[in-house]
């Protein structure tokens, strides 16, 4: 057993004897007040305007100080004395109501959707309100702080995919790819700092523990919990929040409901088609329920790209080359659940809950690239940081019709049971990822041209062509060019790009909760066992081993011939990026077509292996077992409400791979093991019956991805370097403290103040170190001393902001001014740490500013929103020198949505997507030294969304 395990074992014999205490506690019960030990159990049901359960709903007795929340099917139950007694239901947007209740009596049922409230209360019929009060209603209710995007009442979600709503979250910020939104970034901190779990089971990000939210459509989604603080039965291994993605239940409206949407649309850049469509069903009685869902989206698109280096030559303040892009895209997104549940007669449920979803990104690649700090004639006086001339450039041109994917596949089989006030729940999950990319990329060698270029400080410069003439290191200009040659290319040459990232995880979880009474206080404990076994396979990207094939080679070779020119089309390139010059576009689809029987015969010759394309440095094989404990009670006392607890996590981690010096692979496992303690204690303070004050003392840890912690090193022992992996990474681990001030408005409304601290210690960097042991030795040949570069632990990490929110809808004005209102954060953040080195930089992906703002009207069948999205320059990837840092420019987006219910249960929509036709700008170093330049121009989608 090793050491971790021990640990581990310690600790698990510590949370089973905290088991024992709630019933060592059981004299104490006995001993309190009459009023308490005759306490018998009321119970009931909270059901909306439109027949649906409301969850999270409030249910009290005042006058005892006792309360409760509904949970997801409306239901409650509250110990009362004998007697009658009045209870005080509350609800977002919804007015009080007063209901008499008698312990041990049948349950009740409160329902708002009575004609003497439905007038009062019909605002809550729309999408957007109705999704914000349901949002309101969990978030007061939650034991911790977060933030919370819910599907309404009759489960129309405001949005049409996960990332997308998360964009309104206080703290969120949404990194885009290429216009569609992919990874969210809580508290503007990197990406790995956020996991991500289904249905309360943590999943592995498939990009590298990474997970991509565009993958998840609103169809499956019944809401997404934010969690920006963690309470000790949650899994400890995230820094910046949890984001708890909550699927539909087949328990969630009784009977048989179907709901979905179908939408077209139009990108502008392009005039590409964009489509989806999505149907759920659900079908429940009060023993057995399924559920099951589909979605589908697909989009064609244009993306306008310029790229520009400043740094090849070691000279900043002169550009080295440009690079003129036009990506065609065929980006498509699926989904599908089923989920089955049983209620035993017994009481309690035994479900099965599958997802699975997948992203799919086939990339056209049209791409020219001239050489500017290659050309044979040129000056530094000639060659200016905005507009210069060089004469004798050589130029490429590249292309490829690639894939990029990632999947997740989640399965949880689990169960809820009740025996008098004691509570099990277990869960048995099964999850598969994997992501990746293969990109044949062929790249042509053409000749020499003049160049004559402006604007390169824009980061879309305008580039005039020539004919040129000469040899060695004197060319002349000729005559102008109005369309770029694009035949005659010397060598054409195959750069295949691999990569990708399967993982496996099993996990087995049981809980066991029980209510009690402790220190005179209402209270509920609650310990848990957990273990996680993962598997990782996969390889990085390190660049091409050995030499590339050329093709006219290779396809003479095996008897035949290459040319790209027959490919070349008609169709001018669709930009609305100034170039300066005319070109077609290549036929990449069915060059992709000429690669791959070209490479079929050379592989069949022998010629061509394309497992060669990953260097063995690259590859890993990442063990990752994780034994976990916890336990923390809860007090309720009056208006306080008080969680304590502790976490336990012991990891044992095994790593594979080989050194790879030359043509020598020598094998290579590394093993770590570690134990980490994660104590928490959550503060909630009743200020009075609609301010809620909250205070948090927090710990969490972020582990670095398999490709981090690979084993497998590329060694030059001429040069006396290593290069790879590191497998003696520390997570990144963290401490620190939350508050919030929380305001529920009249309207579904909510005004509230947030803070947060955190320490970081640890802090991933990729940098260069010296070899100190003898890992890495063969025989008599000693490297220790070698220069290494690899991900390396910073130090002294700090984060810190401020949240401040507003929501509401604007009742109290007239008429049909009523239904306006407003949803808007803004979030302040500074964060910083030390490199290996000991200089201070920035966190990637941290904003100091992020702004989300939605002005909204619901009324009269209608839904609409304006959408407001800023967050001010961002770091993206660091580096040892500052002035060689690489940024993203402050980006907005503007957004509008529209929705109009033309009868009971079927709505048309319509949304306009980047109304500003936004252009995002990256950076090096200073604003004035742009390095890509990217449009998609503006997107538009229509259709019918359906719920019956």
């Amino acid at each position: 057993m090793t050491r971790a395990s021990r640990s581990a074992a310690k600790a698990l014999l510590l949370t089973t004897a905290a088991l024992a205490l709630p019933i060592a506690a059981h004299a104490a019960d006995a001993a309190q007040p009459a009023a308490i030990a005759t306490a018998a159990m009321a119970s009931g049901r909270v059901i909306g305007t439109d027949g649906a359960y409301l969850v999270a709903a409030e249910v009290s007795a005042p006058k005892l100080g006792l309360r409760t929340t509904t949970d997801r099917e409306g239901r409650f139950s509250l110990a009362l004395p004998a007697g009658a007694q009045t209870l005080l239901v509350r609800y977002p947007g919804l007015p009080d109501r007063s209901v008499e209740a008698t312990a041990g009596a049948a349950p009740i049922e409160v329902s708002y959707a009575d004609s003497a409230e439905m007038e009062a209360v019909v605002v809550t019929a729309g999408p957007i309100l109705g999704s914000q009060a349901a949002a309101i209603a969990q978030q007061r209710a939650a034991d911790n702080i977060m933030s919370v995007v819910a599907a309404d009442a009759i489960g129309r979600f405001p949005d049409q995919s996960a990332a997308a709503a998360l964009s309104r979250i206080p703290g969120a910020a949404i990194e885009r790819d290429q216009g569609q939104e992919r990874y969210v970034q809580l508290r503007g901190a990197p990406e790995r700092w956020t996991v991500v779990s289904i249905d309360g089971m943590n999943v592995l990000g498939a990009e590298e523990r990474v997970f991509r939210f565009d993958s998840v459509p609103a169809v499956v989604i019944q809401s997404m919990e934010v969690n920006k603080t963690l309470t000790p039965d949650q899994p400890a291994e995230a820094l910046a929040g949890r984001i708890n993605i909550v699927t539909a239940s087949p328990f969630d409206r009784r009977g048989a409901h179907v709901s979905g949407d179908i939408g077209y649309g139009e990108m502008q850049l392009g005039d590409g088609p964009q489509r989806q469509g999505s149907i759920r069903g659900s079908w429940s009685n009060d023993r057995f329920g399924v559920v099951a869902a589909l979605a589908h989206y697909r989009r064609n698109q244009t993306t306008d790209n310029r790229e520009i280096t400043w740094n090849r030559d070691g000279d900043l303040n002169t550009v080295d080359d440009f690079s003129f892009r036009s990506y065609r895209l065929e980006r498509e997104n699926n989904a599908a659940q089923l989920g089955l549940e049983y209620r035993p007669d017994d009481g309690g449920r035994i479900f099965f809950n599958s997802l699975y979803s997948e992203f799919i990104d086939r990339e056209q690649r049209n791409q020219y690239d001239f050489q500017l700090s290659r050309a044979r004639t040129q000056t530094a006086a000639n060659r200016g940081p905005d507009s210069g001339f060089v004469d004798g450039a050589a130029y490429t041109g590249s292309w490829q019709y690639g894939r990029y994917y990632s999947d997740t596949f989640a399965n949880t089989l689990g169960g809820d049971h009740e025996w008098a006030d004691t509570s099990i729940k277990w869960r048995l999950n099964y999850t598969h990822t994997d992501a990746g990319a293969y990109l044949p990329l062929i790249q042509q060698n053409f000749g020499r041209l003049s160049l004559v270029y402006s604007g390169a400080t824009s980061g879309i410069p305008d580039l005039d062509l020539y004919t040129t003439s000469g040899s060695g290191t004197t060319y002349t200009r000729g005559t102008a060019l109005a369309n770029l040659p694009q035949t005659g290319s010397q060598a054409d040459v195959l750069i295949p790009i691999v990569y990708s990232t399967d993982t496996d995880a099993w996990t087995g979880q049981v809980d066991i909760a029980r209510d009690w009474t402790s220190l005179g206080a209402e209270a509920t404990f609650k310990a848990g066992v957990k273990y996680d076994m993962r598997k990782a396979t996969g390889n990085t990207f390190s660049g091409v081993p050995g030499a590339t094939p050329i093709l006219q080679s290779l396809a003479a070779q095996t008897g035949g011939t290459w040319s790209v020119t027959p490919r070349i089309t008609g169709a001018q390139w669709t930009s609305d990026f100034a170039r300066g010059w005319g070109v077609n576009y290549v036929d990449n689809i069915g060059l992709r077509q000429d690669l791959d029987a070209l490479l079929a015969k050379a592989t069949s010759a022998g010629l061509y292996n394309a497992a060669a394309a990953v260097q063995p440095q690259d590859r890993f094989a990442v063990d990752e077992n994780i034994l976990s404990a916890y336990a923390q009670n809860k007090w309720t006392l009056g208006k306080w409400e008080v969680l304590a607890g502790l976490r336990v996590e012991s990891v044992d981690l095994e790593s594979r791979g080989v050194v790879a010096s030359g043509a020598s692979l020598t094998p290579l496992t590394a093993k770590q093991s570690y134990t980490d303690l994660f104590p928490s204690i959550h503060v909630n303070y009743e200020v009075t019956d609609d301010i809620q004050a909250r205070f948090a003392l927090i710990s969490g840890v972020a582990r670095p991805s398999f490709g981090e912690i690979r084993t497998s090193v590329s060694v030059n022992d001429a040069s006396e370097t290593v290069s790879g992996g590191n497998p003696d990474l520390k997570p990144e681990r963290a401490f620190g403290f939350d508050t919030a001030l929380e305001w529920y408005l009249p309207g579904a409304g909510l005004l509230s103040a947030s803070a947060f601290y955190r320490r970081i210690d640890d802090v991933l960097y990729d940098s260069v170190a010296t070899i100190r042991d003898d890992r890495y030795d063969v025989g008599t040949l000693d490297r220790t001393g070698y220069t290494y570069s690899t991900t390396l632990n910073g130090s002294d990490g700090k984060m810190a902001g401020i949240e401040l929110a507003y929501m509401q809808q604007w009742r109290f004005l007239p008429g049909p001014l009523s239904g306006f209102g407003f949803q808007g954060n803004v979030t302040f953040l500074d964060g910083e740490f030390k490199t290996p080195e000991g200089i201070k930089s920035a966190f990637p992906g941290l904003s100091d500013t992020l702004v989300n703002a939605s002005i909204f009207y619901e009324k009269y069948g209608l839904s609409a929103r304006l959408s407001y999205q800023w967050r001010n320059d961002w770091l993206d990837e660091p580096s040892a020198d500052a002035t060689d840092q690489t940024y993203w420019a402050a980006t907005e987006q503007v957004d509008l949505s529209l929705r109009y219910q033309v009868r009971d249960g079927v709505t048309v929509y319509f949304d306009a997507s980047n109304l500003t036709d936004e252009t995002g700008m990256r950076y090096q170093g200073h604003a004035n030294r742009p390095i890509e330049a990217e449009g998609v121009g503006r997107r538009f989608m229509g259709g019918v969304r359906f719920n019956f």
